[in-house]
């Protein structure tokens, strides 16, 4: 199976990873990096140690804005939480849909970081994607 590309966002100050807070909702950073978009997201800790946290999909400023009230994030608080994010809208399947062409998207991503918190996903195929650049070297399937 080929790999999808996307196209990780960052904030534009510097091209950092975004902290996840209500700044980057405001879209004051964030320049052309809409967060209004549908696609996958990815909210973590830590630069040296990566610890993934979540991996989801929907419209990402409504589905962070969720995550920036929930409790079981909310625990994480006392370190920087960061999130990146990439639209799904350029990849089209005639035999998926959106949701699950970014359900299978989320598949893949839990396989490789198995996050803290999942949601229980429908029965979907794995879409294989690029992963963000981070310095932490990424495990095999």
């Amino acid at each position: 199976m080929a790999v999808v590309t996307l196209h990780w966002q960052k904030c534009i100050t510097h091209s950092l990873w975004c902290q996840l807070d209500a700044r980057l909702l405001s879209d004051a950073r964030l320049g052309d990096r809409s967060v209004d978009m549908r696609g996958v997201y990815i909210i973590w800790t830590g630069l040296k140690d990566i610890t993934v946290l979540k991996v989801g999909s929907g419209t990402i400023k409504e589905q962070l804005a969720a995550h920036l009230s929930d409790p079981e994030i909310y625990v994480y608080r006392p370190t920087r939480l960061y999130a990146t994010w990439a639209s799904t809208s350029a990849i089209h399947s005639p035999e998926d849909t959106q949701e699950r062409i970014e359900q299978g998207i989320v598949q893949f991503l839990n396989t490789i970081f198995k996050p803290k918190l999942r949601e229980q996903l429908p029965d979907v195929a794995p879409i294989i994607v690029n992963l963000p650049h981070w310095k932490k070297p990424v495990p095999p399937l």
